[in-house]
């Protein structure tokens, strides 16, 4: 990043936290953050200036705790996600976060729910896995895992892309309308 002031950081923030589709990587949002509290004295500050919760500030922050090497991945926007970066901030050892970057990085498939399997393939135990989704899920959301095999996983896909949802869209829709007829729940 450039030599920054305080325009240019609070122009980099209005410009990319309200964005599905960001035009810069989180590192150089996460240098701004880090310089406008410097500036304004709090996480808090920043905040209520940009209009973000300090939750937020904090997860643009934790891209900077992270190893040099995956930093590097992040400026390159091979790593684009906040809540991949929150994944692999929750591993301890940096020696793993950098080899659950790199098995991210390298997976076809860039769904946040793969870096859970990524962290089980970087042979973290039982207890750190749990520890790693327990901190990293918001709370009052419960997350369930169902296996499909591969028939059944592409007819889910098919039917979703014809009622224009995503296939989580879908199978969520399935268990309520069933949970409904089955007189379980009266959920709208």
């Amino acid at each position: 990043m450039k030599t920054i002031d305080e325009n240019s950081a609070l122009a980099i923030l209005f410009a990319n936290i309200r964005r599905k589709k960001r035009s810069t990587d989180l590192v150089t949002i996460a240098k701004a953050c880090k310089y406008l509290i410097e500036l304004y004295g709090s996480q808090k500050s920043v905040a209520n200036k940009v209009g973000l919760s300090t939750e937020m500030i904090r997860e643009f922050l934790t891209t900077l705790r992270l190893p040099a090497k995956i930093q590097r991945l992040i400026s390159e926007r091979k790593i684009d996600s906040i809540d991949i970066v929150k994944e692999i901030s929750a591993i301890k050892d940096p020696s793993k976060q950098i080899a659950v970057a790199h098995l991210f990085t390298s997976s076809l498939s860039k769904d946040v729910r793969d870096i859970k399997r990524l962290i089980k393939e970087a042979n973290l135990s039982i207890e750190d896995a749990r520890k790693t989704v327990l901190n990293a899920k918001p709370r009052g959301l419960h997350i369930f895992v169902m296996d499909f095999d591969d028939e059944m996983s592409r007819a889910i896909k098919r039917y979703s892309k014809t009622l224009k949802m995503r296939p989580p869209e879908l199978v969520r829709k399935i268990v309520i309308d069933w949970l409904k007829k089955k007189s379980i729940i009266n959920k709208k």
